[in-house]
């Protein structure tokens, strides 16, 4: 049995109804307020994901449908002790401890009160997306965050992650919260604030990402020609430079530099090579290494778990395989609507940037398929963008 199941009490059954109704109340209440208004749909909506989750989480319990994961002894012990090794990263020590140990007490010390929270925590930060999306294109119809939402929970990590104490449900939150708020009128708002406070004191390398996006909006918020754009961009490059170099150094603490880059890559991958799945060791002695190389990096960690650079059997992992054949799903749906992706530029850039960063860093394998899920929500855009294009003579199916 799981460690976190041997704690479970009959009790802990006969409160999950009323976690539930509260669950559904309030995702429904928050997604009336940020999504284009569809009020039918949004009610059948959740209630029919909650009932999906509980189920699987039910089955899980008796079948072990969910896989146990290296780090989920780890987390589980920090949830009943309190208790967070002084080895680990900064955001478990202040991040993870500080957010999921409150949670778990609301829960009632219950793992299955504290899934549903997981669960909440994914659909509001797709929520918050949707939302995002909807503002940055001006949509008005309701068919691309209906498409999304189902699509997404579908998500292959999204189930396995709802089910285990990781952080990623706090993840997709923060990306959720940080991209509604930027695409507020308000350019300083709470949303804005509570994604990049979760992002610092949850993933590091979330923040800077997210400090790059809100550079490249305010450029994008000036209105300027494509010219003129790319002249800024030319003129300010050293200046941006030099300030991404600062933000690495005092967040994750290594220069921008070919040699530190790698330096960084491959102390991490001896960490964990004893797992059979780390990915080759680099060599960049300067800027041409890295460039010749960045190709075959970008696509390693968009496709993971499919082999790019080295072979891996990445069927072994099913839960993994299946999240690789999702999004391969998704990209190729996507690909149908790609004379039209000259519309979606701005997010497309979002996604290309989130993948290259990531690229960089990724040493592991299951570690790519892991962190690669807020790319696969905003990839997830594009193909239900298509859908919604290509297929409305399937809508009828929806109407209420």
């Amino acid at each position: 049995m799981k460690a976190y199941y041997q704690n479970v009490e009959f009790w802990h059954l006969l409160t999950l109804p009323i976690y539930f109704i509260m669950a559904y109340l309030l995702v429904t209440m928050i997604a009336k307020r940020i999504l284009l208004p569809d009020s039918k749909y949004l009610n059948v909506h959740f209630l029919a994901v909650l009932l999906f989750y509980l189920a699987i989480g039910l089955i899980d319990f008796k079948f072990k449908l969910i896989p146990f994961f290296p780090d989920t002894n780890l987390f589980t012990n920090i949830l009943e002790t309190g208790i967070t090794p002084d080895n680990q990263s900064i955001g478990v020590k202040i991040g993870y401890k500080f957010l999921a140990i409150p949670i778990y007490n609301l829960s009632l010390k219950s793992i299955f009160n504290y899934f549903l929270f997981n669960v909440l925590f994914f659909q509001l930060g797709l929520i918050f997306l949707a939302g995002a999306f909807n503002r940055t294109y001006h949509l008005t119809d309701v068919w691309v965050q209906r498409i999304f939402l189902i699509l997404a929970v579908f998500i292959p990590s999204v189930i396995v992650y709802s089910f285990t104490p990781l952080r990623e449900s706090y993840f997709v939150l923060a990306l959720g919260l940080f991209f509604y708020g930027m695409t507020s009128k308000n350019k300083l708002n709470i949303f804005l604030i509570l994604g990049v406070v979760l992002a610092g004191i949850l993933r590091i390398q979330l923040l800077l990402y997210f400090f790059i996006v809100i550079g490249i909006q305010m450029v994008v918020n000036m209105k300027l020609s494509k010219k003129a754009i790319l002249g800024i961009v030319i003129v300010l490059i050293p200046f941006l430079f030099i300030a991404l170099n600062y933000l690495a150094k005092s967040i994750i603490g290594i220069s921008i530099s070919p040699e530190s880059l790698a330096l960084f890559r491959n102390i991490q991958r001896m960490n964990y090579f004893e797992s059979g799945v780390t990915y080759p060791e680099v060599d960049w002695a300067n800027w041409l290494d890295l460039f010749l190389d960045f190709p075959g990096l970008f696509f390693q960690f968009l496709l993971a778990p499919f082999p790019v650079i080295i072979f891996i059997p990445f069927w072994t992992k099913l839960a993994y395989f299946a999240d690789g054949l999702y999004l391969l799903l998704i990209l190729s749906i996507s690909l149908f609507y790609i004379k039209h992706w000259n519309q979606l530029g701005l997010w497309l850039l979002y996604i290309g940037l989130y993948v290259a960063m990531s690229a960089f860093f990724e040493f592991h394998l299951l570690g790519a398929v892991r962190h690669r899920l807020p790319a696969t929500l905003l990839v997830t855009f594009l193909a239900a963008q298509c859908l919604a294009y290509y297929l409305p003579k399937f809508r009828w199916i929806f109407k209420y």
